[in-house]
């Protein structure tokens, strides 16, 4: 089926709560699977969801927008799990992410050795600049944007992913980011923007994002649908909806774990 479907695992930041974990996503563009942004927990929550029947054989391809450890750090249980002798898998394992993602999991690698060696699957990383992208099975695409979410370590540059089905239409996911041109950008006239909503005004953090920036941005990118997302405990106490609603008259949904959001909006989708 031509069609977007976004699963949101984890609607929060760093700080784990029952209603919100750290990032993970399962995006699947006509069919096509992409596991996005697996922190902590990532793999079991997707598991638990039933989003996983064949297990990490059903992963082919990971599309990570930074390398802070709340959207990350699941690659770790990813391959710790391929070196295990029960998956059946040979199709080989890609992981997309900014460059440092490689001397990251070499980094893993000098401390957990051949445990995180893939047994029967070869494992590609794809270092991506911002304007990168590969094209999907049955006509869609995945693409990146640069985003600003300074990092004193690892890598140079973050990522926000715009992806678009066959049928022309469009989802955007911000990844962490503060006021951002080219997240602007992409997210401009998007059936769907999955961006984050870190904290409350009043607890503005640089790199990232607060209603009121949210509102300002959805003014001018007019998505047609908003799912608010990286919410730390204050942002996910608040009506985080109607904050933005002072900005901005499109329909918002603040997200929690396992919620999931069709383009085409279809009736009975989960909030």
């Amino acid at each position: 089926m031509v069609m977007i479907r976004f699963h949101i695992l984890g609607a929060g930041g760093a700080l784990p709560t029952f209603s919100h974990n750290p990032a993970a996503y399962l995006v699947e563009v006509d069919g096509a699977p992409l596991v996005l942004d697996p922190g902590p927990g990532a793999l079991t929550r997707m598991a638990q969801a039933g989003l996983l029947p064949r297990g990490v054989d059903g992963i082919d391809r990971v599309l990570v927008s930074h390398l802070h450890p709340d959207h990350s750090l699941d690659l770790v249980a990813l391959l710790f799990a391929l070196h295990s002798p029960l998956p059946d898998s040979r199709a080989p394992m890609v992981i997309h992410g900014p460059g440092g993602l490689s001397a990251l999991v070499d980094r893993w690698r000098d401390i957990y050795g051949s445990w995180l060696e893939p047994r029967r699957r070869e494992l590609v990383l794809q270092e991506w600049r911002p304007g990168d992208g590969l094209d999907l099975p049955g006509g869609g695409a995945v693409e990146s944007f640069a985003v600003d979410h300074p990092q004193d370590r690892l890598a140079a540059h973050c990522l926000g992913f715009r992806f678009r089905d066959a049928a022309g239409r469009t989802a955007v996911y911000s990844g962490d980011t503060g006021p951002s041109a080219g997240l602007t950008a992409a997210a401009r006239g998007a059936d769907l923007l999955v961006v984050e909503c870190s904290t409350p005004d009043e607890l503005e953090t640089p790199g990232h994002l607060c209603p009121r920036e949210v509102g300002r941005l959805c003014a001018q990118a007019r998505p047609a649908r908003v799912a608010l997302t990286h919410q730390y405990p204050p942002a996910a106490a608040m009506d985080l909806a109607a904050a933005i609603g002072n900005h901005f008259d499109g329909p918002v949904v603040q997200a929690r774990d396992g919620l999931t959001l069709t383009v085409p909006h279809q009736n009975g989708e989960s909030a």
